[in-house]
């Protein structure tokens, strides 16, 4: 692959020993990602080793750019076969030291120990839930461990609203909708029934008041509280990392309209 003379120049500081250098070159390099192609992959063989080091920083960024993006995507648009791999990406957003190999072994065991049970309708859900022991939280009880699936497998504890779309992406589709009523999440099927969760279980009629949410929704909710979270933790990667994805935004101006210390402006 030809590459551009600009690029060729940006790739020949990262030998450069000043590492602020080095840095700018990186983020320029990486402004220029589209037109990279195989020139980490050519600089990681180089003699240098600290090239090697900067050409695989290069690629990490790289991987997990796209690994943003295709978490994005799967938030604003998932299929239903991929409910379970946004989730784990939305628990990597926030523990991103954890190892995704980790995460979806967990999962897959889950659902291997789900499969054991008949889960056609409602009442299996809320046996099989049960079952599990698994405790739904209140919405209001905001903590980020209650909104990734990992720990929720784990501790068996999580928010209502994780637990309903678990169960929803266990149970037969089509049969079921995803329903917020007065601050609370739940599941209806076709015979009117409906199953919450707020510190215990409750499969009760469903009386028409509450309002329909779909997968996508409820995706970018899980997303919107753990930035929640971010802020309120004052961590700046953390805000960075969870508002590119929401934003599909890979740039460090997504950070322009929020206050001092994330935007760049004091006092806003």
């Amino acid at each position: 692959m030809n590459f551009s003379y600009g690029t060729l120049q940006l790739a020949s500081l990262l030998d450069d020993r000043d590492e602020t250098v080095a840095v700018n070159a990186l983020a320029q390099l990486l402004a220029r990602e589209d037109e990279l192609g195989d020139l980490p992959g050519l600089l990681q063989e180089s003699s240098d080793p600290l090239v090697r080091r900067r050409a695989h920083m290069l690629q990490n960024a790289i991987s997990m750019r796209a690994g943003r993006r295709e978490l994005a995507r799967m938030i604003n648009c998932p299929r239903d076969e991929e409910i379970f791999d946004a989730l784990t990406g939305l628990h990597l957003l926030w523990y991103d030291r954890d190892q995704k190999s980790d995460i979806c072994k967990e999962v897959d065991k889950f659902r291997q120990r789900a499969a054991k049970y008949p889960l056609d309708s409602l009442e299996d859900g809320e046996f099989f839930m049960r079952k599990s022991t698994f405790l739904p939280e209140n919405e209001t009880t905001i903590r980020p461990e209650c909104y990734c699936i990992g720990t929720a497998l784990f501790q068996k504890c999580a928010a209502a609203s994780l637990w309903m779309m678990v169960l929803y992406g266990l149970l037969p589709k089509g049969n079921f909708q995803l329903v917020r009523l007065q601050g609370n999440y739940g599941l209806i099927d076709n015979n009117g029934m409906v199953l919450t969760g707020s510190g215990g279980w409750r499969l009760m009629k469903y009386d028409g008041n509450g309002e329909m949410i779909s997968v996508p929704q409820l995706m970018r909710y899980f997303g919107t509280t753990l930035l929640s979270c971010a802020v309120n933790s004052d961590s700046y990667r953390y805000v960075m990392s969870i508002t590119q994805v929401l934003t599909g935004d890979e740039s460090e101006k997504v950070l322009n309209s929020f206050p001092y210390p994330f935007g760049s402006k004091p006092g806003r």
